[in-house]
């Protein structure tokens, strides 16, 4: 085996390396920098090299705001050396031969804002191995870079900046369509997946026009906001209110151009600050690369034929709540308060709901209770609204999970965060350990998980053999595949609880989760 493995791309010969026995191949740019003229603009073609170029290093993530990582949430961090030279993706391959096979596209976390291919827990090399796929992971521009909503009358050029970012996606796409056989991989079996903003773009993917034929396979994990993007309004007041707060004309994005991006940075954090949290720099139904929303009121049709895997963890919300630990010793009173303020509901609404989670949840401590009411509300909901629109299109099969896996970091008053599956989908609960701890049921359930995302990747059927027998999802039946230590194939889990949550108020998907 060559030490160092060399492959040929549409833009030049690539050099990478071996990593236990996969060939790991960095930083390859699929489209040029986006700095300056470029900034907001679609993705340009990158430049053609001779020679050989090193691909051993990862490259930029897109510039984005510091977010501190909980020390046990540390392997989701990247490395902070953001660029606008981002349009770069990673290949992970058991050999760049012409053995044709199925290919993993990983779309990163982060809502919109923040997140890289980078992380530690992404590394495919560990999925590659096991299940004999090609893993790719991507950066892309996000936060104002990708997703800075033009107004009336804008230079034409910038027609396209409210979804520039998801515009870069279908590139990456494209690239791997022309180029990823050279790395072992199949163009005509390609699985797009990803967890929280990157289940979101996978959702947006499955309703863009440009995106179609370039994927076969969907897997959503842990969606808030896929399904519903941006309306125009409200993304076109925070390019207003972004243009005010550096003081230049609404609508001039050639001067934003020349501005450097830690000050375009600053405006943006100000700007949702001002709004309470509320971040509108986001994907948005601009009438060209968005007409409509992913999945409302249905599924995208250009898609009915994508099988979709789609689920959530048990607890999403305590991902989040993790910040401060005084979250988890909330009187019954104050979580009273906030579950009633989150869910914008009146008193009589609130009891109701609390009593239906509380005789679920028999003894449950009060935080408990809220962070199962914010996880189904902002999450689980969310992803059953989209399995359920997916399967009355009766196309592609769809397939139901729910990650309920606990954590015995803190104690155990984490359960099942937001993110939870992640080390486990990877092949990478050792990177984990500080979150995944070192139990015996680890590695078997990360055996289980890897090989169910394997076989949907080769076949649209999640089925193996070390799983109960997974029956598609239905609106009638609802079946869906509980991963714990044990393993089970449960009819509409929790079905109280998503009754009583129905009869809320309508609200609206993707809006900002504040409810600390």
């Amino acid at each position: 085996m060559s030490p160092s493995p060399v492959v040929t791309t549409s833009l030049g010969q690539l050099r990478g390396a071996f990593h236990d026995g996969v060939a790991v191949f960095k930083g390859i740019p699929y489209a040029a920098d986006t700095a300056g003229p470029r900034r907001f603009l679609p993705p340009q073609p990158a430049t053609p090299w001779t020679g050989v170029r090193d691909a051993l290093a990862y490259g930029p993530r897109a510039p984005q705001p510091d977010v501190p990582r909980t020390r046990i949430f540390q392997w989701l961090a990247s490395e902070p050396n953001n660029g606008e030279d981002c349009l770069v993706l990673n290949v992970f391959t058991p050999s760049p031969d012409a053995a044709r096979r199925p290919v993993m596209v990983y779309l990163h976390g982060g809502a919109f804002s923040i997140g890289a291919g980078n992380s530690p827990v992404l590394d495919g090399s560990a999925l590659a191995r096991q299940e004999d796929v090609v893993v790719v992971t991507v950066n892309h521009r996000l936060n104002l870079f990708g997703y800075l909503c033009p107004l009336q009358n804008t230079d034409p050029r910038f027609a396209d900046a409210g979804n520039a970012g998801m515009l870069d996606l279908v590139v990456a796409l494209q690239w791997v369509r022309d180029n990823i056989g050279s790395f072992g991989g199949d163009a005509g079996q390609v699985t797009i997946f990803g967890q929280s903003g990157g289940g979101a773009k996978v959702a947006i993917l499955m309703a863009m026009p440009t995106a179609q034929g370039l994927f076969h396979r969907a897997i959503v994990q842990s969606s808030s906001s896929g399904f519903h993007v941006q309306e125009y309004e409200a993304s076109a007041l925070a390019t207003r209110q972004l243009f005010e707060e550096i003081a230049l004309p609404a609508g001039n994005f050639a001067a934003l151009q020349k501005l450097p991006a830690s000050d375009l940075l600053r405006a943006m954090q100000n700007v949702v600050v001002a709004n309470k949290g509320q971040d509108d720099f986001r994907p948005v139904i601009d009438g060209r690369t968005l007409t409509r929303h992913p999945f409302y009121p249905q599924a995208p049709e250009i898609s009915a034929q994508i099988p979709l895997l789609i689920g959530a963890t048990r607890t999403e919300a305590t991902f989040f709540l993790a910040a401060d630990l005084s979250n988890f010793m909330l009187s019954a009173e104050e979580a009273y308060k906030r579950i009633k303020g989150f869910l914008k509901i009146d008193d009589a609404q609130a009891e109701a709901l609390i009593s239906v989670y509380q005789a679920q949840h028999v003894g449950a401590p009060p935080s408990e209770i809220l962070a199962f009411i914010v996880s189904d509300h902002a999450y689980r909901l969310t992803n059953i609204h989209g399995a359920e629109q997916k399967a009355m299109q009766g196309g592609a099969p769809v397939f139901m999970y729910e990650f309920a896996w606990e954590s015995p970091a803190f104690k155990g008053v984490l359960h099942s965060p937001h993110t939870a599956e992640i080390p486990f989908v990877f092949g990478n609960v050792d990177v984990a350990s500080a979150f995944t701890g070192d139990g015996p049921e680890l590695k078997p359930l990360m055996q289980r998980v890897m090989r169910a995302w394997g076989n949907f990747a080769r076949t649209g059927n999640p089925n193996t053999d070390t799983l109960p027998a997974w029956k598609p999802f239905t609106p009638q039946e609802r079946w869906t595949m509980v991963f714990n230590a044990e393993c089970e194939l449960v009819q509409d889990p929790r079905g109280a609880e998503r009754e009583a949550m129905n009869r809320l108020p309508a609200f609206r998907p993707g809006s900002a989760i504040n409810y600390r």
